[in-house]
């Protein structure tokens, strides 16, 4: 039979919202492709029945059918191979949503002393197995492309695999999920080879020495150590996440050595933050002896060719699950027209009782109580309009009007006046400086950081 033929790659499809008519994405990464009217067209076409040397398509048309088998979005084919039915175009009745971070349970099999989630407490319980497929229908109707599976623990969900297998049957990617590793078998990691085999795990690790005094139980450390060996070994890239406070803080140099030995992709350190049981601590770093633990990492990385990606505190950000390890972010400049914060309007977090609040900041503060939840309204619709959506639409102007000393401070294009999370949780007022960006610019430790990396390239 004569003629031309295309169609989409295996794992491409066709997808749009309210605000972005037309893209073509790679379900399995999440990778985004914004298409042109033309652009479009000519994919939709790309369904194994239609003839591009038909007269229905231009010159302009076959070269934009050019570019997208050049891009590997779509493929030359025989007439009669036709694309499955998910990979076909599917309109969202709301903006664009592009991941959530989903706390699919609030329990936990450990006594962690900075559970911001108060897992210990059981105060967010879990939703049954029925409303948990209910809310992957959602995700799939908002054309969420994203999930980020975290707790509590996930792995007490006896249900945990299924949900995985219904969220990649409807082609939501899971890129990441967040444990502690003491349950995750082998038997585990071979299941989810088989649903969602490019997945990255981030093990909360706080430090070869002190991670079980940070966890409230003795004698795990050396399981969670095994768990991150045994998930390297079946093929998953790791991220540790380590929280650090006075107890633990000088237990960072060999965790580093040991970090190495493991071979994981990224390390996370951090000091927690105010919220759930580290309200009550007593041992929290101060800025400035949290700087000096993180510098000291960052030295001996450095020294040592950076051997996987970090992310120090809010000095140094480590890339993301999708992101290519060890790459230098470039600076973000904010002026009065910037959205506050593009993480709210791209990655929103969902509570384990079906309270969807703007980021993990926000869990345990009083936005919290006015967020909608999912088991109520449908996520299209909420993502219309809500106060969640308020927050996400919130721009540097509006901050500034009510702060006109930020628009006077040199450093406001540099700070955007922080965190609405960290302002709130710190001063009670979501539109006040946050106190935590302004002591750390003012104090000069980015400037510290940056002049400390530029040296070591």
């Amino acid at each position: 039979m004569p003629g031309s033929y295309a169609r989409l790659r295996r794992d491409w499809c066709l997808r749009g919202w309210t605000d972005v008519p037309a893209v073509a994405v790679d379900w399995t990464r999440a990778a985004q492709r914004e298409l042109t009217q033309r652009g479009f067209y000519v994919a939709g076409a790309c369904d194994g029945r239609t003839d591009f040397d038909s007269v229905a398509f231009l010159p302009e048309h076959r070269a934009a059918l050019h570019e997208l088998i050049a891009e590997g979005i779509a493929e030359p084919c025989e007439p009669g191979t036709p694309v499955e039915p998910w990979q076909r175009f599917r309109q969202a009745d709301n903006p664009r949503l592009s991941a959530i971070s989903w706390c699919v349970t609030g329990l936990c099999n450990l006594n962690c002393r900075h559970c911001y989630m108060q897992a210990p407490a059981r105060r967010y319980g879990e939703l049954p197995s029925a409303e948990m497929f209910r809310i992957v229908e959602q995700l799939e109707r908002a054309n969420v492309l994203e999930v980020q599976l975290t707790g509590g623990e996930p792995f007490v969900r006896p249900d945990l695999l299924d949900i995985l297998a219904a969220l990649a049957e409807r082609k939501v990617w899971v890129s990441q999920i967040y444990s502690n590793g003491l349950l995750v078998t082998d038997a585990i990691l071979d299941s989810i080879r088989g649903i969602e085999p490019s997945m990255f795990f981030q093990i909360s690790f706080d430090g070869q020495g002190g991670h079980d005094g940070m966890r409230g139980r003795s004698g795990i450390e050396a399981g969670v150590v095994d768990a991150v060996r045994r998930i390297r070994a079946a093929g998953f890239p790791v991220a540790v996440a380590t929280s650090v406070d006075r107890t633990n803080v000088g237990c960072l140099g060999d965790t580093y050595e040991l970090l190495r030995r493991l071979d994981v992709q990224v390390w996370r350190i951090g000091a927690p933050q105010r919220r759930g049981n580290w309200r009550t601590t007593n041992s929290a770093l101060s800025l400035s002896e949290e700087a000096d633990a993180c510098a000291a990492v960052l030295d001996r990385w450095l020294a040592d060719g950076r051997p996987f990606a970090v992310g120090l505190g809010s000095f140094v950000n480590a890339p993301g699950a999708t992101d290519s390890a060890g790459s230098d972010a470039p600076p973000v400049w904010f002026e009065p027209d910037s959205h506050d914060c593009g993480s709210c309007r791209q990655n929103l977090n969902l509570l384990p009782d079906g309270t969807l609040v703007p980021c993990q900041g926000f869990v345990d503060t009083t936005l919290q109580e006015r967020m909608p939840n999912l088991l109520h309204e449908d996520l299209s619709s909420l993502w219309r309009d809500s106060p969640l959506r308020v927050v996400a639409d919130l721009r540097k102007r509006d901050l500034l009007a009510r702060n006109p000393e930020c628009a006077a401070c040199q450093l406001f294009a540099h700070c955007g006046m922080g965190c609405r999370a960290s302002a709130l949780s710190e001063t009670g007022d979501l539109m006040a400086p946050d106190p935590v960006a302004c002591a750390h610019w003012k104090g000069g430790y980015q400037r510290r950081f940056q002049e400390m990396a530029r040296a070591g390239s």
